[in-house]
Parts: C-alpha cells; structure tokens; sequence
C-alpha cells in the first residue's frame, strides 16, 4: 500500500469557490468581470478534478490537456488575485486620505487640540485599514494560489516527460 491509498480522495481535490461567502467576507460588492473569472475558475475546477480522479491512466495528450486546464486556471485566478490587489490598495489609500481629512476637520471644526485630533483621525484611518486587510488578505492568498497552479504546469510537464522516458504513448 503506497501513502497515496493511505490518504482520502478528497484531499487532493481542487475547491470551488463560493461567490456569496466572499461578498460577505469582505463586504462589498464584487464586480461582474470578478464574479464572471471565479465562475470560469470554479468550471475550470470541474473539470480538472475529473482529469485527476484518474491521473494514472492519462495519455500525454491528456496530460496535456490538464496542463492546459491549469494554465487557465492559474489566468482567472491572477484577474482575482488583480481585484483584490486594486481593493487592497484603494483602502489603504483611503485610510491616509480620510485620517488627514478626519485630523483638519477636527482641528478647524471642532476646535480639538493636537493630541485629540490625532486621536479621532486614527479611528477613521483604522476603519479603513481593517477593510484594506481583509481585501490584502485574499490578494496573497490569491496570487499563491496562482502560482501554485503555474507550479502544478510545471509538475505535468514533468509527468509528460516521464511518460516518454518510461517508453508510454508517443504523441
């Protein structure tokens, strides 16, 4: 018995994304082009799984193909990875502009004194940065993940090779 019979099935398996849990996570609206590269990555998912579930018995033009799947696969998640970066970084921005926008307004309104000043503005700039974090947070977990299916290419490359060496199909 190989550790690979030892493991589930599904702990291999890609995971589809939920739309809906993401909207709720970072509270905003998600744009159509995002929701459309999620969709496409979610049937990408698809159909990957289904190569894999029998990865031992694919000819290299199927290894092939599954190498194309990822390379799709790892294009829709850096227009995700894309979004979140832009969301990460309007945020943060905001939170500076705000902070200085909260700071003057309560010097010259409210008539505060520096320290008191500073204080309410860091209020205003930690909203922001809390809802910057969130967006930054899923922008790395993004751009990992793409990476990890540019690295999963690679990994197919090899298995072609492999396949070739071991005198398998020819294509």
């Amino acid at each position: 018995m190989t550790i690979f019979q030892q493991i589930p099935e599904d702990t291999f398996k890609e995971q589809e994304v939920s739309i809906e849990e993401l909207k709720e996570e970072v509270k905003d609206n998600i744009p159509p082009a995002t929701v459309t590269a999620i969709k496409r990555h979610n049937d990408m998912i698809v159909k990957i799984n289904v190569l894999e579930e029998k990865i031992d018995e694919l000819s290299p033009f199927e290894l092939s193909k599954l190498e194309f799947c990822y390379n799709k696969l790892e294009r829709e998640a850096w227009k995700i990875a894309g979004y979140f970066k832009s969301q990460y970084q309007f945020y943060y921005g905001r939170a500076s502009t705000e902070r200085g926008n909260s700071y003057v307004y309560e010097r010259d309104v409210n008539k505060r004194n520096i320290n008191d000043s500073n204080y309410a503005s860091r209020k205003v700039e930690g909203a922001n940065l809390e809802h910057s974090g969130i967006y930054e947070g899923y922008f790395v977990t993004w751009r990992g993940i793409a990476q990890s299916y540019a690295g999963m290419q690679n990994t197919l490359k090899d298995m072609i090779k492999a396949v070739k060496v071991e005198g398998g199909e020819q294509s």
